[in-house]
């Protein structure tokens, strides 16, 4: 299976400081130790070429981050990497560990894990793909927050037949699934398309449309609808 490298060189740029956690921190990561199951990453992701294009990954280096509980931190400078494919956010306890020690964080919607400014939550959805799972938080509203759904789709590989192919190596596809989400949880999904994603916002479909087209904005595009839901929370907060 391919395994991911770390160079001397990324892994100087985190002074020692950064490792080094008080007493009181040390304290609430071992009661974080206990919401933390074992994660075997040998037996999980063997049906995986040994070379692929992608990655199972948000992010396939490990990251520093924090993981809070009922918005309290309890374990920080932990180094954290979501994987997509199997939907959990996968721990060791510095940068320096090695692979086999990687655990997965229990899947509880009171943790939450921000990996660098990525924020990742796990919420039970009946309204979503699979009806749970872990969402990237992209904004935070007064009225409605965004969320994103990393799925990824894998294309194992394939052989040429002849000599005129050449064998097409496994890849990971990114699929992303976007959701529009009020202050009281309830989840909409954004369909694929301009148009769908547009009649989302039913309440300001005049505000809406008008910052699209002065805006230029491809609501198909993070960046652009990310940007059309922080304006659409302003104007519904206003209500």
């Amino acid at each position: 299976m391919k395994k991911t490298l770390f160079t001397l060189a990324f892994l100087t740029v985190f002074t020692i400081d950064a490792q080094i956690t008080t007493l009181a921190v040390q304290r609430n990561a071992q009661a974080f130790m206990e919401y933390v199951d074992r994660y075997e990453t040998a037996d999980n992701l063997d049906y995986l070429d040994e070379e692929y294009t992608g990655t199972p990954y948000s992010n396939p280096i490990f990251l520093l981050g924090n993981i809070y509980e009922n918005n309290k931190v309890v374990a920080s400078n932990y180094a954290l990497r979501y994987n997509a494919m199997l939907d959990e956010v996968e721990v060791k306890e510095n940068l320096y560990a090695e692979d086999t020690e990687i655990k997965a964080l229990a899947k509880n919607p009171a943790l939450y894990a921000k990996i660098m400014s990525d924020m990742f939550v796990y919420r039970v959805v009946p309204e979503a793909q699979n009806g749970a799972g872990y969402f990237q938080v992209l904004h935070i509203g007064s009225t409605y927050n965004l969320y994103k759904k990393s799925v990824k789709k894998y294309y194992p590989a394939i052989k040429a037949q002849n000599s005129f192919e050449k064998d097409v190596l496994a890849k990971f596809a990114d699929r992303p699934v976007y959701y529009l989400v009020s202050q009281d949880g309830t989840f909409q999904e954004f369909g694929p398309s301009k148009n769908k994603r547009l009649k989302l916002f039913e309440s300001k479909q005049t505000e809406m449309k008008k910052l699209v087209k002065l805006g230029k904005l491809d609501l198909t595009q993070e960046k652009d609808l990310l940007r059309a839901v922080v304006h659409y929370d302003i104007i519904s907060s206003k209500q």
